[in-house]
């Protein structure tokens, strides 16, 4: 009889450890089920990633230098010559574009046909922005910028007049005036481009308020130049500050 009790009580305690095992299996099954999907489904974080960097813009590279010999360079400048002058046969511009002589061109502007043909375009394209002035100058030194926007670039020539005011006292409650125009300068604030201020013509208007003073140049930039008439306006406020 003792013996039967203690077979019992050994397949009693062999049926509470298969019991345990099975059920730590089945544990550990369903944790590596849930580690593999969640390792092989994508989060909404990566997709961000993933879209940020399909978004990503590119930076537009310059053209690369050739390295010509004499009689290339040549060659390549008469093929310049026919893109400067069918551009100019098809432009709507007040003005054509030029070519640098071949003696004034750089390393650097010995360029493949198509790109040379790119950056002329870009120039023939170009527009021309004024910035105003937040601020008040002594009227012997006043600046102004203008950007010139060529293609994804821009330019800037930095102007600079000069000009006398005096008290005037027939306005309402006097105030400053401009009195003379003596003198406009311009030159480019960029090292890989050139202005040269050709002329210039002023008028002074609005009661003797403002000097409106158009600038003829040429600006040139990667051997190519354009020639541009910039029209800008300085004015003068009741104590003789311009902006």
């Amino acid at each position: 009889m003792l013996n039967e009790v203690e077979m019992l009580k050994k397949y009693f305690y062999i049926s509470i450890l298969l019991g345990a095992f099975a059920l730590s299996g089945c544990t550990n099954d369903e944790d590596d089920k849930k580690e593999m999907e969640a390792e092989s489904s994508p989060t909404e974080q990566s997709f961000a990633i993933d879209n940020n960097v399909n978004t990503t813009k590119k930076e537009e590279t310059a053209p690369i230098p050739l390295n010509l010999t004499q009689e290339q360079k040549e060659e390549y400048y008469q093929k310049y010559v026919a893109v400067i002058e069918n551009i100019n046969a098809v432009s709507d511009k007040d003005f054509e574009l030029e070519l640098e002589p071949i003696t004034a061109l750089l390393d650097e502007h010995w360029i493949e046909v198509e790109d040379f043909e790119k950056l002329a375009k870009e120039r023939d394209n170009a527009s021309i922005v004024v910035i105003e002035n937040n601020e008040h100058y002594n009227p012997m030194s006043v600046p102004k910028t203008v950007t010139l926007k060529i293609g994804s670039k821009e330019a800037n020539i930095i102007f600079k007049g000069s000009f006398d005011t005096q008290l005037n006292e027939n306005t309402s409650k006097g105030r400053q005036l401009f009195s003379v125009f003596n003198s406009i300068s311009s030159e480019a604030a960029d090292a890989n481009g050139s202005w040269t201020q050709l002329g210039y013509d002023e008028s002074l208007v609005d009661g003797a308020t403002v000097y409106n003073i158009a600038v003829g140049g040429k600006y040139s930039q990667s051997g190519i130049i354009s020639s541009h008439t910039i029209a800008m306006e300085f004015h003068c406020n009741e104590n003789g500050g311009i902006s």
